[in-house]
């Protein structure tokens, strides 16, 4: 912004510079040419009357002043066209024929521009009549070269050409200046909310910058204090849900077991075991929605986690039910891997590994293999399964809350890999699905790994 600002009113004042100057330079180019063939004009009568005054004699010492003081060149024309004297000191007592003397001769003041052969240039010239006893008795010429005049206006030209150029460079300055008093507190603002995702306790200043960022910033403030509070409140409903879902689900799976155990009849002990396991399938799905809901309010402090760590731990909890399904679960990780740690919130990483192991379980027919490697500034955390896979269209919304494939299991929600990818959003990585060298799925998490 502070550049358009700076680049609008820069262009602006120099077309209005610009506007004024093109007419300015015209007259001023006028006038100085004027005033420069006045001058002349003045010189030249001046010159006339003094030789007026004077003997012949006098004239070459006259002139010579005149030529000194103008700058121009000075001759003195008889009745005969002879020249008697001339400034440049050339040779005298000879024929001095010229249009204006002509004119001069006659009595009339002759001033205008010709090309001179002598110069090979236009030479501007003014010649007035020498009298004496109400007689015309010679002819005084000053003349100068055409491009002295044009040289004097070049040069008015380029001082006005300099002032038009100062007044942009200090319009630009002003600009620069106006823009950087706004764009400075809606840089300070841009900041704010920028890092407010991340601390909703953060202010913006509404006490500095123009009257709109102030107006900005209290809106800005306002709704971080209506966001903190909407987070402080998905904070206590997701804790009052977990103890209040938690408690009756624990009395009831509890009261099941207790069926189970002292009934004597296989088919209402059946019953109890397939009951507990819709209670811990619910209690799961609870588990899963709440972990969602901690995500979508960032709920949590971040700390430093070995991933190494948390992967085998997970995948050594994992190992019986895996080999009570037959299954052989593998973890990978090679030497290099040893030593990564990502920044999540606490839980995060375990949750992730359980829910990825626990849809390769469900899926698996006879292998699974769960690999952590380093790829730059990356932690890469694959799960393969050898299950039935996903069609390349399936794969595309498998990470979508409530979408199952066509090969689903009966039991699932469609929130596992949900919250596997979503959360590693939130912690600034990925989550995408493939076909697995197995020849099942591979779901592939990357997250973003913390500076050795």
């Amino acid at each position: 912004m502070s550049k358009r600002l700076v680049i609008a009113m820069t262009s602006l004042v120099a077309l209005v510079a610009l506007a004024l100057a093109a007419p300015l330079a015209i007259v001023v180019a006028t006038d100085q040419r004027a005033a420069f063939v006045a001058a002349l004009e003045t010189d030249t009568l001046a010159t006339a009357s003094l030789l007026s005054s004077q003997p012949n004699i006098d004239w070459q010492a006259s002139i010579q002043q005149t030529a000194d003081r103008t700058g121009a060149r000075v001759v003195v024309v008889d009745d005969r066209r002879t020249l008697v004297a001339d400034s440049d000191d050339s040779g005298l007592d000879r024929s001095f024929d010229r249009p204006e003397i002509d004119d001069a001769l006659t009595g009339i003041v002759a001033s205008d521009v010709r090309y001179s052969q002598t110069l090979a240039t236009d030479l501007r010239y003014v010649a007035a009549p020498v009298v004496q006893n109400y007689q015309v008795v010679a002819a005084v010429r000053l003349s100068l070269p055409e491009y002295d005049v044009d040289d004097a206006i070049a040069g008015t030209l380029t001082w006005l050409a300099a002032f038009v150029v100062s007044v942009v460079i200090a319009a630009a300055l002003i600009a620069w200046l106006v823009a950087r008093s706004i764009a400075a507190p809606l840089r300070r603002l841009a900041d704010v909310a920028e890092a407010l995702p991340d601390d909703l306790e953060l202010r913006a200043d509404t006490e500095t910058g123009p009257a709109e960022v102030r107006k900005v910033a209290d809106a800005l403030n306002s709704t971080a204090i209506r966001l903190s509070g909407v987070l402080s409140r998905t904070q206590r409903v997701a804790a009052d849900a977990s103890h209040h879902l938690r408690t009756p689900l624990t009395g009831v799976r509890l009261r099941l077991e207790a069926i189970e155990e002292t009934t004597s009849d296989p088919s209402v002990a059946n019953e109890a075991e397939a009951a507990v396991g819709e209670v811990d399938r619910l209690t799961r799905r609870i588990d899963q929605i709440l972990a969602l809901a901690r995500s979508d309010s960032g709920v949590g402090d971040w700390l430093e986690v070995g991933v190494v760590a948390v992967v085998t731990a997970r995948v050594e909890a994992a190992t019986r039910t895996a080999e009570d399904r037959s299954l052989d679960l593998g973890l990978a990780v090679p030497e290099n891997a040893s030593g990564l740690s990502i920044e999540a919130p606490s839980g995060v990483l375990e949750r992730m590994v359980d829910e990825l192991i626990g849809n390769a379980i469900a899926y698996a027919r006879q292998a699974i293999s769960v690999q952590v490697t380093g790829d730059g500034p990356w932690v890469v955390l694959q799960v393969d399964d050898d299950g039935p896979g996903l069609s390349q269209q399936e794969r595309a919304g498998v990470f979508q809350r409530f979408v199952r494939g066509s090969n689903s299991v009966p039991g699932g929600s469609g929130l596992g890999l949900a919250l596997v990818s979503e959360s590693a959003q939130a912690l600034g990585g990925s989550a995408t699905a493939e076909e697995s060298p197995l020849g099942g799925l591979r779901i592939e998490v990357r997250l973003p790994a913390s500076p050795p």
